[in-house]
């Protein structure tokens, strides 16, 4: 089962109802924000051992090439 939830404090809250019965001892694993590559890295496997190809050309005209709106400082 996998969850998320955020701190508070030294409470954790979960986003999902879990059906645990209150009292019962539970075991968490955490992981934190900001591990991009090796979240990327881990995705990358997870498609291949599925089998599943993205075509590159998928993403083309996806990002905005302009330069943006100018900044006035």
């Amino acid at each position: 089962m996998q969850i998320k939830g955020i701190k508070k404090g030294r409470n954790i809250e979960l986003f999902d109802n879990i059906d645990i019965p209150d009292g019962q001892e539970i075991s968490l694993s955490i992981e934190t924000g900001g591990e991009f590559w090796q979240r990327l890295k881990s995705f990358r496997q997870e498609l291949n051992a599925e089998g599943i190809w993205i075509e590159p050309d998928v993403f083309d005209g996806v990002r905005d090439s302009s330069s943006g709106q100018e900044v006035i400082l």
